[in-house]
């Protein structure tokens, strides 16, 4: 569905089937949500995926073009997940949403980005950089090239760079703070965007795991503007033909940040986690 969210989703549906359940339930601002809807079509079992209100994405369609049914919310992101979290347990769904018991299966998921990696550059970059929200895809990558040296097929692994929004999120402020420990944000602190908000969030809920996986490496971290983001966007299709959707594009504005702080070229591997038709509103 264009974006990395089918890695984990594919996942979840499987492991919903195995345990006998009929619907797998999710909260979402679309992206997840359209993914989960997508794959559990395919496996023949129902969708419920809990929307914020005030969003108005255009991938809302698209779950309900999938057979997936769409709760509307008068809450943010965060609260929603909590919601459909607790909606799961009374309803016996599948539970999909982030963090929790389901951490350690998208983690799963989302380290084999660093096999393919490995695979087609034929060596371990010195950067990575990934755009974060919840910090899953980050932690991912970087436990999936940690395996990789243990198994012995690479001999290094990347330092991370972390591209977030200015709206707010609590990996790329906790570091930037120089805290140790994820510091959640309060739900007054962030301003959502239809930009910005595959990033935005006052909570993370692999945050802490990211956290830890930025100071590990001797990475770094960025916050990041809708501009920067929609200009880095641009530049993607101009000059690679890659149409990416502008928030994944954060993360190449924070290497070039890497790379002008230590004045110096830099090897890294970018990693675009949505396509841009997947963004139509600006």
């Amino acid at each position: 569905t264009g974006t990395q969210k089918d890695r984990i989703s594919k996942y979840h549906v499987m492991r919903a089937r195995e345990l006998g359940y009929d619907t797998v339930s999710l909260g979402s601002c679309g992206n997840y949500g359209a993914s989960l809807a997508y794959f559990a079509g395919e496996y023949g079992i129902k969708s419920i995926i809990g929307v914020p209100s005030f969003y108005a994405g255009e991938r809302l369609s698209e779950i309900r073009s999938y057979g997936g049914q769409v709760l509307d919310l008068p809450m943010k992101y965060e609260g929603v997940v909590e919601y459909m979290r607790q909606k799961a347990a009374d309803e016996n769904w599948y539970d999909s949403n982030p963090g929790n018991s389901n951490s350690e299966l998208d983690f799963q998921g989302y380290a084999m980005i660093a096999s393919e990696i490995l695979d087609q550059l034929g060596r371990s970059p010195e950067f990575i950089a990934v755009p974060v929200g919840n910090g899953t895809t980050l932690t991912g990558i970087y436990k999936g090239f940690k395996l990789l040296r243990e198994a012995g097929l690479t001999d290094s692994v990347p330092r991370i760079i972390a591209a977030s929004t200015e709206g707010g999120n609590p990996v790329v402020r906790s570091w930037r703070k120089g805290t140790r420990r994820i510091e959640d944000l309060g739900p007054n602190e962030v301003r959502e965007t239809s930009i910005n908000e595959p990033l935005v969030s006052y909570i993370s809920y692999d945050g802490q795991a990211a956290l830890d996986s930025i100071y590990e490496s001797n990475g770094y971290a960025f916050e990041v503007p809708d501009t920067e983001m929609v200009r880095y966007s641009q530049l993607l299709m101009d000059h690679e033909h890659v149409d990416a959707l502008p928030a994944s594009s954060s993360a190449v504005v924070a290497a070039n940040r890497v790379a002008k702080t230590l004045n110096r070229k830099i090897d890294c591997v970018v990693v675009i986690t949505g396509k841009g038709n997947t963004w139509k509103t600006q």
